[in-house]
């Protein structure tokens, strides 16, 4: 009775890499009580693999992760069994097969989460509405919504429509969210400095078009969000047009 106990908080416990150097803290009982720490882990190694284009070797694996090299294998053995990481010939882990096939699976719910954000944006828009991606040199639709009242002129703009990242609002405002480059086209240095890309005819003959950059998608995967319409140079307001564009950007980058 009376007495008054002292807390002491948790001594700091570090990691050892195999050289001997410190690495970062192990987490102590309050830093993760809000994580599942070994999948926290797991998940944490699929980045470090998936980055790791050459592949990388479990003891700098376990250099990345902060733990012991019986820890990293353990890790690498999980994600094998589920094929998401495979052992080459050189003993180095790359991404597997596993890996792949949650990737499609990504992007096919992607699109169906994005798709009443496009939709949206077309109803408010009065214009066919889209989001792209960038495969390789080119822009791929992978979700079109038209406005739910059309006029009586369309456009036809579907989902797998590709062009040239070159040509086309969506393909120039991926390219101006990339690093600027000395031979940048002047639509790209365009697009970068005013926030938003703009296209006259280059998709289609008399289809005007307004995107966004959407940054990446699953990190790798770069994209855009827009608006596309018939008409004649001028008759695209994009006073009005880009609020809901961008409010729909917004949206789109948070899925």
């Amino acid at each position: 009775p009376g007495s008054v106990t002292r807390w002491v908080p948790p001594r700091r416990r570090w990691s050892v890499c195999s050289e001997g150097a410190r690495r970062r803290p192990l987490r102590t009982l309050p830093d993760i009580m809000s994580t599942l720490q070994t999948l926290d882990r797991g998940l944490e190694a699929m980045d470090v693999v998936a980055r790791r284009t050459d592949g990388i070797s479990p003891a700098a694996l376990a250099d990345e992760l902060g733990v012991h090299r019986a820890g990293a294998y353990r890790i690498l053995a999980t994600l094998e069994q589920r094929h998401l990481v495979t052992k080459g010939a050189d003993g180095r882990y790359r991404l597997g097969s596993g890996a792949l096939a949650y990737a499609g699976r990504f992007m096919s719910q992607y699109r169906l989460a994005a798709q009443p954000i496009v939709q949206e944006l077309a109803d408010q828009s009065g214009c066919t509405a889209f989001v792209s991606i960038a495969d390789g040199d080119e822009s791929v639709a992978i979700a079109v919504a038209e406005p739910s009242v059309r006029g009586a002129i369309g456009i036809s703009y579907q989902i797998g429509t590709r062009h040239p990242l070159s040509s086309g609002a969506d393909g120039i405002a991926i390219l101006a969210q990339r690093p600027p480059r000395p031979d940048d086209p002047e639509a790209v240095q365009t697009a970068r400095a005013d926030g938003h890309a703009l296209s006259d005819g280059q998709i289609q003959p008399g289809a005007l078009g307004l995107a966004i950059g959407t940054g990446s998608i699953a990190d790798d995967v770069e994209g855009a969000i827009g608006v596309i319409r018939l008409g004649r140079p001028g008759d695209l307001d994009v006073a009005t047009l880009l609020p809901f564009v961008q409010h729909a950007r917004e949206a789109v980058t948070h899925l």
